[in-house]
């Protein structure tokens, strides 16, 4: 009896002691500093490691408790650590941005662009190519009218130059290709990522830009487009 008072007159204790080393969930809001939500942001317990991403409202839920130590990193801005200095379950917190490098784009694009060049070389004649026009098989010369039998030739191949046509299309379909491809390519997407091997093979296929986006953007932009799907794709790995 006299041990079995002596427990319950313990359990609160116990209780107490427990429930303030207990892990509790924290959530947090990380803005910029003009207060515009960042999603995608990873946030870390150094402790536990416990890890948790900001959704498209910049909210977050994390396991940590106070004294705890989270690391906030996301592409384009100042990685942040953060203590949990005392008990409460809403935080916010203000990325800066970091300046983004523009310099080594140029460097990464030269093996894409020769090889839409070496490609427009070898088969300059079918890139060229475009079925007679009738004003240039049929030429009136005074009071006479010539046929130009090279072109009228031309003209009616039409079995030929069917074939012709389409080889021209995939000739073009693959000059587009490769501009994309130069353009998002996995040297880039690697450096602004850290992403490789099946991860970035995955990276690229799902997200690779058609070449009517790419064709005009400017690498701001394109920086801007991977960090946005790298977000997404940190976002949907978690799920």
């Amino acid at each position: 009896m006299p041990a079995l008072r002596f427990i319950l007159l313990l359990s609160p204790l116990l209780l107490l002691l427990y429930s303030a080393d207990a892990q509790s969930v924290v959530q947090g809001t990380i803005t910029q500093e003009d207060s515009i939500p960042i999603t995608g942001v990873t946030v870390l317990n150094k402790r536990n490691n416990a890890s948790a991403v900001s959704n498209d409202h910049g909210i977050y839920e994390i396991s940590a408790r106070k004294g705890d130590t989270l690391l906030l990193k996301a592409l384009g801005y100042v990685p942040l650590l953060v203590i949990i200095s005392r008990d409460r379950s809403a935080l916010i917190h203000h990325l800066k941005r970091q300046p983004l490098e523009l310099k080594s784009v140029s460097i990464i694009h030269y093996n894409y662009l020769r090889d839409s060049l070496r490609l427009r070389e070898e088969f300059r004649k079918e890139f060229d190519f475009r079925r007679p026009r009738w004003n240039e098989v049929i030429r009136s010369v005074g009071p006479f009218v010539g046929v130009n039998i090279n072109k009228l030739y031309k003209a009616v191949s039409f079995k030929q130059n069917k074939k012709k046509d389409k080889f021209k299309k995939i000739l073009l379909a693959k000059e587009k290709e490769n501009q994309v491809q130069r353009v998002f390519n996995p040297l880039l997407i690697n450096k602004l990522t850290g992403l490789e091997g099946d991860s970035l093979t995955q990276f690229m296929t799902r997200y690779q830009p058609s070449y009517e986006f790419i064709k005009d953007i400017n690498d701001y932009d394109l920086y801007v487009y991977i960090k946005q799907k790298y977000a997404r794709y940190v976002s949907d790995s978690i799920k």
